[in-house]
Formats: C-alpha cells, sequence, structure tokens
C-alpha cells in the first residue's frame, strides 16, 4: 500500500469573515497545525489544494505539492477534484484532510492509513461522531475528480456508505469554522 495525503486548504472562510487558516492558533497560522500533523505522521510532501495567490500556498510552498485551485470560489468539490487529479499513479489511497482540523494527531493519521484500501473508503469515528480525514482507496478517485460545486464527498459517501473506524482522538471532529470555534481552539492552548 502506498497512500498518499491531500490537505484541503483552499476555502472561503465565508463563516470566519477572514482568512481563518492563517489565523493565530498557539503561535502558528491555522493550517500549519492540520500540515504539521501529516508531515509528523510520515506523510512526505502533501498534496494541499490552495487559492491562486494565497498565503497558505506561500506559507507551505516548499514542503507541500501546491495546487492552485481557480474555481475554488465555486465549493468545495472543485478543490477535491484538483487535489484529486494531481495524485501520483502509484497511490492506493489518500487521506484528504482539512486545513482547518488543527487537532487530529499523528498517530491518528498512522492508523488511517495502515486501515486504508484501495477499494474502500475508511472514515474515523471518535464517541459516536464520524471526522475526519477520511481514507479514499484509489477505486473512488475517479467519483472524486468529478466533483462540483460545495458538497464535497458527501453524496459518494452517501452511495458508498464508509468502513467505520473508532479512534481516541478528538481532533478528528474538531474544525475551526466560525470565530467562536477559534476561540475554543486557542483556549486549549492556555
Amino acid at each position: 500500500m502506498n497512500v498518499g495525503a491531500i490537505l484541503l486548504a483552499a476555502g472561503n472562510a465565508r463563516r470566519m469573515g477572514a482568512d481563518k487558516l492563517m489565523a493565530d492558533l498557539g503561535g502558528r497560522p491555522l493550517a500549519l497545525h492540520a500540515f504539521e500533523a501529516f508531515l509528523a505522521a510520515g506523510f512526505d510532501r502533501p498534496i494541499v489544494a490552495v487559492a491562486p495567490g494565497g498565503a497558505v500556498g506561500a506559507l507551505l510552498a516548499d514542503r507541500a505539492r501546491l495546487v492552485p485551485v481557480a474555481d475554488h470560489a465555486l465549493g468545495m468539490g472543485h478543490s477535491l477534484a484538483a487535489a484529486v487529479a494531481a495524485v501520483p499513479g502509484d497511490w492506493t489511497a489518500a487521506l484528504i484532510g482539512l486545513a482547518d482540523m488543527p487537532f487530529v494527531r499523528p498517530a491518528t493519521l498512522r492508523a488511517l492509513a495502515a486501515a486504508s484500501a484501495s477499494h474502500a473508503i475508511v472514515r474515523p469515528v471518535f464517541d459516536g461522531t464520524p471526522g475526519h480525514p477520511v481514507a479514499w482507496g484509489r477505486d473512488h478517485f475517479p467519483a472524486l475528480a468529478g466533483l462540483r460545486g460545495d458538497k464535497g464527498g458527501r453524496d459518494i459517501l452517501a452511495c458508498s456508505p464508509p468502513v467505520p473506524f473508532a479512534c481516541d482522538d478528538p481532533g478528528v471532529t474538531i474544525d475551526v469554522d466560525t470565530p467562536e470555534a477559534l476561540a475554543a481552539a486557542r483556549g486549549r492552548f492556555l
């Protein structure tokens, strides 16, 4: 198995009202937490979907394979499609994570990668709540590459229910998409 990592970091932050991915969290930009968790888990040069010319791309350029998504404003589906189109031919699966989820543990990422399979979708579950990142087997890449709009992979998951992966990592359910969520995340560093 050759499992790679994709980080979606091209969103518009409509609920935040500002560039949340560059917001300070514990002395570092928010997006850096999720990205560095992938590096700590052993993923070399993750693919990162970014807004063209954005600050996140400049922040990660030396350590990531950047995929500028010109139509990112049309929704997450466009970012997913662009990132999956950049996947190397030898990947059997990809962990697709969100840059606004700063608390996922590297050990969880390694365990998800180990549980992945080319035919399966594996989704972490903490205390009964499904989370992210999701491990997508290569058999599902064509469907991901055809996505458009703002639903992400939701419709694919409805047709191909994921294998639940029970974990003890609350980080798989914590995203930072509102000012209140950012304040709560900052409270974890006090």
